[in-house]
Formats: C-alpha cells, sequence, structure tokens
C-alpha cells in the first residue's frame, strides 16, 4: 500500500512568502509529481524544470539540454517511494531555468494510507506570472502595480492577468485541477506524463 507524503511547498525568495500545503500518495513518478506542483503552485507548465534530492539532479528526458547534463537522471524512471523519504527530509525543485523560480519541498508527515487524488491542504499567496524576471522582478511588479502614480503602472497594470491580487489563492480550483489530473494518473498509471491543461 502507497503511503501519504506531506509536503509544504515554498517559493525560496518569496516576500511575503508564497507557500503550497501538498498531500500525494509516494507511488507517484517524478514528471507526474511536477505536474502536482505546477497544478498547485498556479505555473502553466511552460518551461523546463529539475529537482533536486540529496544533491541529485533529475529532468526531463526529452530536454535537448540533457546531454549537457551528464548528472542528470530521468525523472520518468524515479517514483517518490524510491527516496525513502521521512518526515524533515528536503528536496529542491527548480522551474524556468531564465527565471529560476526555486522551491524547497520539506517532508511534514509520512502516513499509512491512501488518497485517490493529491490534495492541496492550504496555500498563501498568489503564483506569479510566468516570465516576469524571477523573485526580484515580481517584487518590483508588486511594488509598481501598488502605486498608481508609478511611470509604468499603466504598462504593468495592463499586463498582467484581469483583477491579479497577490495576496489571493483560490484553493478549491486548485484542488479540482489536482483531482482532475490524479483521476487521469490513475487511469493511465504507466503513460508517459501529459501537461495537465491537455489533460
Amino acid at each position: 500500500m502507497p503511503k501519504i507524503l506531506q509536503f509544504k511547498l515554498t517559493l525560496l525568495g518569496s516576500k511575503p512568502a508564497i507557500l503550497r500545503r501538498l498531500q500525494v500518495t509516494d507511488d507517484y513518478r517524478l514528471d507526474r509529481f511536477h505536474q502536482v506542483i505546477q497544478i498547485a503552485m498556479g505555473w502553466h507548465n511552460s518551461h523546463l524544470h529539475e529537482f533536486d534530492v540529496n544533491g541529485q539532479r533529475y529532468g526531463m528526458p526529452e530536454n535537448d539540454l540533457m546531454d549537457d547534463f551528464d548528472d542528470m537522471e530521468d525523472e520518468t524512471k524515479f517514483f517518490l517511494k524510491d527516496f525513502n523519504l521521512r518526515q524533515g527530509d528536503q528536496l529542491g525543485y527548480l522551474y524556468d531555468f531564465g527565471d529560476s523560480w526555486e522551491h524547497r519541498l520539506e517532508v511534514e508527515a509520512v502516513t499509512e494510507g491512501n488518497i485517490d487524488t493529491p490534495l492541496c491542504l492550504k496555500g498563501k499567496g498568489a503564483c506569479p506570472p510566468e516570465d516576469c524576471g524571477g523573485v526580484w522582478g515580481y517584487r518590483d511588479i508588486i511594488k509598481i502595480i501598488k502605486n498608481p502614480k508609478h511611470p509604468e503602472y499603466d504598462d504593468w497594470a495592463e499586463w498582467l492577468p484581469e483583477n491579479f491580487d497577490p495576496a489571493f489563492f483560490d484553493l478549491k480550483k486548485t484542488n479540482a485541477g489536482l483531482q482532475r489530473f490524479g483521476e487521469w494518473h490513475n487511469k493511465h498509471p504507466k503513460d508517459k506524463s501529459t501537461p495537465w491543461h491537455q489533460i
């Protein structure tokens, strides 16, 4: 029987903190766990990513750049259960090698049992928009949109999603996405992972 892993997912460098608390079973492959993170955070899955587990990197096998990283393992060959994770263990997750969105995944609990689909228990803060320059660029944007007199206010207000609120996190929408992906995962246990928005 699989175990339930509870993670605290934190976007490093975010101020105020952007975080998610997740539960997922340890029978998820890393490429599918990547999809869970994308949905929970609110990313669009449009950039490269990699995991860091105990100093070993795991990434996308179809990535042409993998030939340049001999030390990177194929994430589709590893499951969360392969790492024998325990409470207090930490994993790294990097999304978008340009903007460098670094995340820390801390294992908060490991329990016996099963859940049908991944679950987000709690979240704080909106996901930053893609391609905004990483945490530093995002901080600048937040400062600008708080000041309608700033010379760049109109440009950024138009560029951001309509009614963007950096403090808002939609737990219900997030869990609906996780449920949809989890149901696909259960029906297609051996398939290559498909971007969640194509399911």
